[in-house]
């Protein structure tokens, strides 16, 4: 029987301890995202329509389904607070709230991304091929948040392996059933399905997922100690639980569909635009998984400094947090910035571009995700310390730092296609600038706090 005693997860916000946390969260993002790739790149081989299509729905996709998801794991931050004040028999109802939020998304999301498609795709070239794949996944878009909410049950107590274990499984399959369906098997009579048969392998994939964590959720040692057979609609926990999301999903309408907005600009375009736009898209799909893990990792230790009011880790916690950010950015600037025609070659072999074109838009790919993957750890600060006014005014700001910069410079500078993931790091860059004064702001108010507590004491 586990027992409190055995619950392992503290941290003073050294470095060491976040990369202990971050390593784990790293294979399971990573698993996540490199389906991502490994699907993108199958289509890349199938045709380059396949490819440009299979990006643009994910654009689409992710309006909804990232807002579902972003509020969905705000149980990583109660889930936190709840395992640092060892209020454990919090956890599992408070967790259901989620679980049910899940399925009830599905309400919104479904009719939403519907009205949008529509707008997205029509009259574009890859209007026909691409909306059926669209069709299957925003039919199946409950198992995103079911499935961040199970992984939060287990990340919030700075448990990563068991989450590790059942993605990479997941994974394996998704990316298994991707090979056979999207290329298929002659000699098995299994035909070539192209874009639907991604799809299909995808929503299998994360069904199992969600089987697989649900299951070990509901067994007999998470029920004795975080009470998780406790499955009722409770509608004042549940509003208690999801109010602080609303803002930070509705952050994340605003930032995809300022992106996806973006994407359309290339999109209508055409041609080379639309080309530079997929390339760059099958990157900035992929890299997001450094990012995800950093962030993770970043709020699970705020979180946790918080709850157990231990604020004079808050800035050792931050420092660490920049440390690894910068790691990373040295280690992505090998392959993007050092290598980019070899890395290049490799990933498209069946595209031919210019080598300078190819520096450009991999120069810019690379600085759109440093600044980008800096923007997680003052996200986590605001996430941990519930600022979800700012989330939201963050989303309003990306349409101006975002969507009018780069419609004027594509509308009417008219830059060449080359420049546009360059010109998208301004975006990124300022994003990060405004974070970082914001959560200033938020850890000095919280450490006079603290001080005040402490001088009472």
């Amino acid at each position: 029987m586990t027992t409190i005693a055995s619950l392992p997860f503290s941290t003073r916000g050294r470095l060491k301890e976040l990369i202990l946390l971050f390593l784990p969260l790293l294979g399971t993002t990573f698993c996540n995202y490199f389906y991502l790739l490994v699907e993108k790149l199958f289509l890349a081989r199938v045709s380059p329509v396949a490819m440009e299509a299979a990006i643009n729905v994910s654009y689409a996709c992710q309006i909804f389904q990232g807002a579902s998801v972003a509020l969905a794991m705000m149980a990583q931050v109660f889930i936190g607070r709840w395992y640092g004040a060892r209020s454990f028999s919090s956890i599992g109802p408070g967790t259901w709230q989620f679980i049910w939020f899940s399925f009830l998304s599905m309400l919104v999301t479904v009719p939403a991304s519907l009205i949008y498609g529509s707008w997205y795709f029509e009259g574009t070239s890859i209007e026909s091929i691409g909306m059926p794949y669209f069709y299957l996944l925003i039919g199946t878009n409950f198992l995103y948040p079911l499935s961040a909410v199970l992984s939060c049950f287990y990340l919030g107590q700075g448990k990563t392996r068991l989450v590790l274990i059942a993605n990479g499984a997941s994974q394996l399959m998704k990316i298994g059933l991707a090979y056979v369906l999207i290329f298929g098997i002659e000699s098995f009579n299994i035909p070539a399905l192209g874009l639907i048969g991604g799809a299909i392998s995808t929503v299998s994939a994360q069904a199992l997922f969600c089987f697989l964590l649900g299951a070990i959720f509901l067994n007999r040692s998470s029920r004795a100690l975080f009470n998780s057979a406790s499955w009722y609609f409770r509608p004042a926990l549940f509003w208690e639980c999801i109010y602080p999301g609303l803002l930070r999903a509705f952050n994340r309408i605003l930032n995809f569909t300022s992106w996806a907005s973006i994407a359309h600009l290339m999109l209508s375009k055409g041609g080379d635009y639309l080309l530079i736009l997929s390339l760059g898209g099958v990157l900035s799909l992929f890299l997001p998984f450094l990012f995800e893990a950093v962030c993770q990792a970043q709020t699970t230790v705020i979180s946790y400094i918080l709850g157990s009011k231990s604020y004079n880790y808050l800035l050792k916690a931050i420092q660490s947090g920049f440390i690894l950010v910068f790691i990373l950015a040295l280690l992505m600037s090998v392959p993007l910035v050092l290598f980019p025609s070899l890395t290049f070659d490799w990933l498209f072999p069946e595209v031919v571009l210019d080598p300078v074109v190819i520096q450009k838009v991999f120069l810019g790919v690379w600085l759109s995700f440093v600044f980008f993957t800096s923007t997680a750890i003052p996200i986590s600060c605001v996430l941990a310390l519930k600022d979800m006014k700012f989330s939201c005014f963050m989303g309003l700001m990306n349409w101006v730092n975002g969507y009018c910069l780069m419609y004027v410079a594509l509308e009417l500078i008219q830059i060449p296609a080359s420049l546009f993931w360059l010109t998208l790091s301004l975006m990124h860059g300022s994003t990060l600038l405004i974070y970082f004064w914001r959560v200033r702001a938020l850890i000095s108010s919280t450490l006079l706090v603290g001080s005040y507590q402490s001088s009472k004491l």
